[in-house]
């Protein structure tokens, strides 16, 4: 028969000492109310079960912290993102606010333009190609730094025939050669622009070595005529507004 130190030494490798001794001392003090040997194993086997229930139980609170740990390291990696987020929002703000004033100052110095045109007009009481020799050079100059050798008036070849442009304007950009043909119009429509555009580029293939760019000068222009100079990445210079790329 089995003894309450003997049972005892076999529940220690899966119970604490305390538990280990009290069901040692109940398995021997009721052995002898157990009729059955079938009971006795029955008792046996819900030790057993008891024995796998604590070691799944450990793991599982082993599973738990582990899961803790990462829940935890994955609240910081969050904390984190969430400040660098905040911190690009606020550049975000402070670049909006920059372009907002940048808008209105190209806002100003459009309104500026228009008041030098009108007031070159009135001032030199000459023609359009005259104004346009005198303002674009400097807008170039202003826009592009280019450094201008002549303005005014000139014939060039196109597709071997003599093309009379209102303003040729020739100088250097970064020491490359440039040459900047305007076409001056009270007002620009877009069949205009179109047409102008393909003699400028009969004029490249007659001026190799040279950068040519094409110009619009006048008092107003339809949206578009506009859209068809932008679209082209030429330039144009109105009374309601510049564009030089």
């Amino acid at each position: 028969m089995a003894t309450i130190s003997s049972i005892r030494t076999k529940l220690l490798s899966q119970f604490p000492e305390p538990q280990a001794t009290l069901m040692a001392t109940v398995f021997v003090e009721s052995h002898d109310e157990l009729i059955h040997r079938a009971e006795f194993n029955e008792l046996t086997a819900v030790v057993k079960e008891l024995a796998t229930a604590q070691h799944e139980l450990a793991e599982a609170q082993q599973r738990t912290e582990t899961r803790v740990e990462e829940l935890a390291e994955a609240q910081k990696d969050l904390a984190a993102a969430q400040q660098r987020t905040e911190a690009r929002v606020e550049e975000l703000a402070e670049a909006q606010k920059e372009l907002t004033e940048a808008q209105k100052q190209t806002t100003w110095e459009l309104g500026n333009l228009a008041k030098q045109v009108g007031g070159l007009a009135g001032a030199l009481g000459g023609s359009l190609e005259d104004f346009a020799c005198e303002l674009v050079p400097e807008l170039l100059e202003h826009h592009h730094g280019m450094v201008i050798a002549s303005a005014g008036p000139e014939e060039i070849a196109v597709a071997g025939e003599p093309k009379e442009f209102d303003v040729v304007i020739r100088g250097t950009i970064d020491s490359r050669p440039v040459i900047v043909l305007c076409e001056v119009k009270a007002a620009v429509s877009a069949s205009e622009v179109r047409r102008f555009l393909k003699v400028v580029d009969g004029a490249r293939q007659s001026l190799p070595g040279y950068e040519i760019r094409a110009l619009f000068f006048g008092y107003r222009a339809d949206s578009q005529a506009r859209n068809a100079i932008t679209s082209a990445g030429a330039a144009m210079v109105f009374t309601r507004g510049v564009m030089i790329p």
